[in-house]
């Protein structure tokens, strides 16, 4: 690290923790161990840190995650999935976190364009200046290649990989320093948590890789012509440039502009919701961040989805385990819903505590209660989200990200429709994936996928057994304890234990003993016989004085 960039990094960690404290937050970093001058130095606490409500903490952590930057704006959306370490009102706060910037320079743009693509007069007819949208990772313009076709290209901001990973070297260090300081940092795993996110992040960077989640939609909805999903032109696209598709429509949250063309908003919202359900429950592969900006309509019959740089992914047997905890719910049976939990891997023994198993069943009572008539997802996760804070239950991000992208479309569908109901629609969907899960292959697909999560870790089983007996053999087996004990309680057990040690070399000597006294020696050692009967008569009498002791 040479002293420039230190400098720099020290003068952004400061600015990390300024901008913590100003907005009133310097409690949380109290919490996490930075409560020294080493930390706090030449920083003004601005507003105090004994802010108690929790509604103005939380906007005041959007606002001081929004002032930080692209990568704070992105941290919080990523911890908005994190159920069991924020309460709710945290979670909806950091939901709303948006990352419009200003547009770069027409400049600036144009020297990525031909880093990636050469001279753009060879590939473009006509390239717009003016962005459609401008986020801080990248932003949107309108092109026409040379053959004619619209396209719209999306422009990594330059230089924003550098500062990414930038920050998360500052994070990273801010992570080590507070897991040394605070157990709390230390049993949430801070370190980890940044570590994870850094690799989320760097992920949505390469736009190669958006490129393949739009290619896939677009295979996943080939058979069904109501639903357009952009083509990508991989041949202009690298990491930082992606050129797919023009689509001609009205933003989903226009309503203004829908009535105005005369289309049919009941329809519409019903299309819609179908569409987004189709993506989960028949192909598992979704759009995690379906915005109003994400989804445009066509006209009554047609919708199209955009923009699939965030992918929610559920495999068969994840999506088994969502329509059976549903089965539970609407059935009111929270013994199998627990059971779903636990196969899922939420779970740590807290089903053996009576009070989680009383306030489970409450739940799912509620959640019941909830789901006659109409689903309401918005209130459903509310609930949900409520439990798993109390009891630190860490959601699957699948889970969250489903669960968020749900309540999207619910909102979307009432906004379109005030008469929209989420059973409407989802129960002749789960009708037809229900009848889709039957057929044969689709059967064979499942049990494939339950044989690898339970029999294939089975056959380590033979293997690790024979290890323990070799290791058992050469003496290298270690048992490694650290039991608590009284005074009291720790001299009985150690009593006990050398008593069992003393057992042990009496019955030793005993047998060894036998076994010289009836050996036949030969003429040059049968005069070591002796030692066998002395061997026998110590043994006896240390037996004899070891019960003696024992009735003491």
């Amino acid at each position: 690290m040479n002293s420039r960039w230190q400098l720099k990094y020290i003068r952004r960690r400061r600015e990390i923790v300024g901008t913590f404290m100003r907005h009133g937050l310097g409690y949380i970093l109290q919490r996490f161990g930075f409560n020294d001058r080493t930390a706090m130095k030449n920083i003004r606490t601005g507003v105090p840190v004994s802010v108690k409500n929790q509604y103005l903490l939380a906007i005041n952590l959007r606002e001081a995650l929004v002032e930080l930057g692209p990568t704070f704006v992105k941290l919080g959306q990523l911890l908005s999935t994190r159920t069991d370490i924020l309460p709710p009102v945290f979670i909806e706060e950091l939901e709303k976190l948006q990352d419009k910037v200003e547009p770069i320079s027409w400049a600036e743009l144009k020297q990525v364009l031909d880093q990636e693509m050469g001279p753009i007069d060879n590939i473009f007819a006509d390239f717009n200046p003016e962005p459609l949208a401008a986020a801080s990772i990248g932003q949107v313009h309108r092109a026409r290649l040379l053959n004619g076709e619209e396209v719209i290209v999306k422009v990594q901001r330059p230089g924003i990989e550098a500062k990414v990973r930038n920050d998360f070297e500052i994070l990273k260090g801010l992570a080590r320093i507070s897991e040394q300081r605070s157990a709390e940092a230390q049993r949430l795993g801070v370190l980890g948590m940044v570590e994870d996110y850094r690799r989320t992040l760097l992920r949505e960077l390469d736009y190669e890789r958006e490129a393949r989640n739009t290619e896939r939609v677009y295979k996943n909805f080939a058979d069904d012509k109501r639903v357009i999903i952009p083509r990508v032109f991989k041949e202009f696209s690298s990491p930082r440039v992606l050129v797919q598709e023009y689509i001609e429509g009205i933003k989903l949250s226009d309503i203004e502009m829908i009535e105005q063309k005369g289309l049919d908003r009941r329809k519409i919202s019903a299309l819609g919701t179908e569409a987004f359900l189709s993506q989960i429950l028949l192909n598992g592969f979704f759009q995690a961040d379906p915005h109003p900006g994400n989804i445009l309509v066509i006209d009554n019959e047609h919708i199209a989805f955009i923009d699939f740089g965030e992918i929610g992914y559920l495999s068969d047997l994840r999506l088994a385990y969502v329509g059976e905890m549903l089965i539970a719910v609407t059935k009111n049976d929270p013994y199998r819903a627990m059971s779903v939990m636990r196969d899922m891997g939420i779970l740590n023994h807290l089903e053996d505590s009576e009070d989680f198993s009383e306030s489970f069943a409450e739940l799912v009572e509620s959640l019941y209660t909830s789901s006659i008539g109409s689903l309401d997802i918005k209130h459903m996760r509310s609930e949900i989200m409520e439990f798993a804070y109390r009891y630190h239950l860490k959601m699957p991000s699948y889970l969250t990200s489903l669960m968020k992208a749900l309540i999207t479309v619910e909102g979307l569908g009432k906004k379109l429709d005030p008469d929209f109901n989420f059973s409407d629609v989802v129960s002749p969907l789960a009708q037809k994936v229900y009848r889709e899960r039957l057929k044969p292959s689709n059967i064979g697909k499942f049990l494939r996928s339950r044989y690898y999560k339970e029999v294939e870790p089975l056959k380590v089983i033979p293997s690790n057994f024979n290890r323990l007996l070799q290791d058992t053999a050469d003496g290298r087996l270690t048992l490694h304890l650290d039991v608590n004990l009284s005074p009291k309680l720790y001299r009985k057990t150690a009593q006990m234990v050398s008593r069992l040690s003393f057992s042990l070399i009496i019955s030793g000597t005993l047998i060894g003993s036998a076994m010289i006294i009836q050996a036949n020696h030969s003429a040059q050692v049968e005069r070591f016989a002796f030692l066998g009967i002395i061997g026998f008569a110590i043994a006896l009498i240390s037996m004899v004085a070891f019960f003696m002791g024992s009735l003491k």
